[in-house]
């Protein structure tokens, strides 16, 4: 049969035909007088093969193999590495879909777990995020995440950031110091074994948490980026 009859009986194209000629997949028939190539039904089953094979994982190359040979210790060695990578994409996939339910159920979609734990209010992701990724490789940002995300540590957060929401054009600048006092006491319960930041990074992190400040806030966080007292 002519490449444009086996084409069709396969369900591809004739482009595709050639380019499994190409690469070494299906191998080219011999020509008739008229240099036309001439298909068999063989070269129908092993096309069929091939479709068969790479859909279930193989490459391209892997399935032109087994489908010249299906019987060789070579091709049970391909089908044990397509297993094998098939399990490890399983593996990651599963692993995908538990990271995201534990973030749908935390609320925290989008996240890492080190910008979940330092998020307590939608206002705080951005800044979240941030400090997250420039301590993203450092080895205590798990040991610092577990921190923020015990109970104890969690309420007491919560406690001061209602203190700072309540901060306005009426709160002392003692009163400041004072909550500024606070947050640095729990900042080195948590942060223990974390770096500094740099003057630059600081200053990414004050552009974003300065955003719908009020002044007297404004002033707590310009506290907070100088060293402590």
């Amino acid at each position: 049969m002519r490449i444009a009859e086996l084409a069709e009986l396969a369900g591809v194209t004739v482009r595709t035909i050639r380019y499994y000629h190409q690469v070494g997949a299906l191998p080219e028939p011999p020509r008739r007088s008229n240099g036309y190539r001439d298909y068999t039904a063989d070269h129908l089953v092993a096309l069929l093969r091939i479709s068969q094979l790479t859909s279930s994982g193989l490459s391209l190359a892997q399935a032109g193999a087994v489908a010249a040979d299906s019987g060789s210790s070579s091709t049970e060695e391909a089908l044990d590495e397509v297993d094998r990578v098939l399990e490890e994409k399983i593996a990651a996939l599963t692993e995908q879909r538990e990271r995201l339910a534990r973030a749908r159920a935390g609320r925290h979609v989008g996240l890492s777990r080190a910008a979940a734990a330092l998020s307590l209010t939608s206002a705080d992701i951005p800044v979240a995020i941030a400090i997250a990724h420039l301590y993203r490789d450092h080895p205590q940002i798990d040991v610092f995440a577990d921190a923020l995300l015990d109970p104890q540590m969690r309420s007491a957060l919560a406690r001061l950031q209602e203190r700072f929401d309540a901060i306005d054009e009426t709160t002392t600048d003692c009163e400041l110091c004072q909550l500024m006092a606070q947050a640095q006491r729990l900042v080195s319960e948590v942060a223990d074994g974390l770096p500094a930041l740099t003057e630059e990074q600081l200053q990414v992190i004050l552009d974003l948490a300065e955003r719908d400040l009020n002044d007297r806030q404004k002033d707590f966080m310009r506290i907070e980026t100088g060293p402590p007292s």
